[in-house]
């Protein structure tokens, strides 16, 4: 039975389908590491779990690890070293091998927990971080068999190094990505899957160093198609035994239009406890989702932009977006021609630009361009982007 899960990460018997995916991105680790994109809420994070739960069954053992709350370049390189020696399926002969090492004397304390659990300390004051990795790495690929890395939003961490640092001086954000690159080219026996809700490719591009990710193969996730969320709401409906009709099952498609599993399981949590829904009380759990006590909901979608592409790129993309949210049927690439008049006068500069922001909304999971117009790629996302973001129109627009 798959249970209606809103707001965290799915695994076990409430992970739903995934497996041609799941299936492409084993095949490509075979001879590349990965870089996965997705935008927020498609379900990278389950399907990361999911991959390192059977990651024995493809040859591999799996090491997943967040780094989302990271602060610095050590604690980095900390969160990978517990990450290993809690799950690698050699890890008390991981660390006989480098207990005696320059990497292992780095270490303040070792505590043991248990079979393969390792509570570890690094010695205070100015470390290494970079060798402290190599050698970690180095380690591991002496090992027998392959280990599988995937590193959960890599591009916030990223991010927040940037954060701290003053936007023309971006070499420590550098050195840390080309590292990382040396690190995926020099130890083939160490697989790595690197992911995020922001893109790493967007966040490279921006800094100008594309080159430091152009080793990794690029490898999407997206919605649902018509079948797999059909499949998922009528599974839905027989767990909390809700007559969930071919009709309200379709209008909930045509209302969430970009059928991604959140938003599918947002929508039946609110229609769960009727018994027999119809069209009109999907249409109420729609208005609800987009009310001020759910904004949060959708608000992530605005706070991502200044994050992700900083000033004025952030700008421009707003721009374009709150032009978008006022025609459902789309907007010419002409109009955010004009959008952008005012701030770049430049008309080349202009297009190379245009280009980059509509690149990066379009990965992003913001628009999709459909018969040389683009709107947005969800329905809900414009209409919280209408209500809660855009500024009301004028009699002059």
């Amino acid at each position: 039975m798959v249970q209606n899960v809103t707001n965290q990460v799915v695994e076990g018997s409430d992970f739903f389908d995934r497996d041609r995916e799941i299936t492409r991105y084993w095949k490509g680790l075979q001879t590349d590491n990965l870089l996965l994109l997705a935008p927020r809420r498609v379900g990278k994070s389950s399907v990361l779990r999911r991959m390192n739960q059977y990651a024995p069954k493809e040859g591999f053992n799996g090491i997943y690890l967040d780094v989302s709350d990271c602060r610095d370049e050590l604690r980095f390189v900390q969160r990978l070293y517990s990450a290993i020696l809690d799950h690698h399926g050699s890890a008390d002969r991981l660390w006989e091998g480098i207990k005696e090492s320059w990497l292992g004397k780095t270490i303040s304390r070792v505590k043991k927990a248990g079979a393969g659990v390792f509570s570890i300390e690094f010695e205070p004051g100015d470390m290494d971080w970079a060798r402290m990795g190599e050698e970690l790495a180095e380690a591991l690929e002496g090992l027998d068999g392959k280990t599988l890395i995937q590193i959960d939003e890599l591009p916030v961490f990223v991010l927040k190094l940037l954060n701290r640092e003053d936007e023309t001086e971006q070499g420590r954000i550098r050195e840390f990505l080309y590292w990382l690159r040396r690190l995926r080219q020099g130890y083939p026996r160490v697989r790595w899957m690197l992911a995020g809700s922001i893109g790493l490719d967007t966040v490279a591009s921006r800094l100008n160093i594309a080159d430091s990710i152009n080793d990794l193969g690029i490898e999407t996730l997206g919605a649902f198609d018509a079948e797999t969320s059909h499949a998922l709401l009528r599974e839905l409906a027989k767990t909390y035994d809700v007559e969930l009709t071919d009709a309200v099952r379709a209008h909930i498609l045509a209302r969430v239009g970009w059928p991604i599993p959140h938003y599918l399981q947002l929508i039946f949590h609110k229609l769960r406890d009727c018994k027999k829904p119809q069209n009109a009380d999907v249409d109420a759990a729609v208005d609800t989702l987009l009310d001020a006590h759910h904004k949060g909901v959708f608000d992530y979608w605005r706070q991502r932009l200044r994050d992700e592409m900083g000033r004025p790129d952030a700008d421009y993309a707003t721009a374009l977006l709150n032009s978008a949210c006022r025609a459902p049927s789309g907007v010419r690439r002409s109009s955010f021609q004009q959008t952008l008049t005012r701030a770049i006068a430049d008309p080349d500069l202009r297009e190379e630009k245009l280009r980059y922001v509509l690149d990066v909304l379009e990965n992003d999971g913001y628009l999709v361009e459909h018969e040389k117009s683009w709107m947005f790629r969800s329905p809900l996302l414009r209409e919280y982007w209408s209500r809660r973001v855009a500024p009301p129109e004028t009699e002059h627009e």
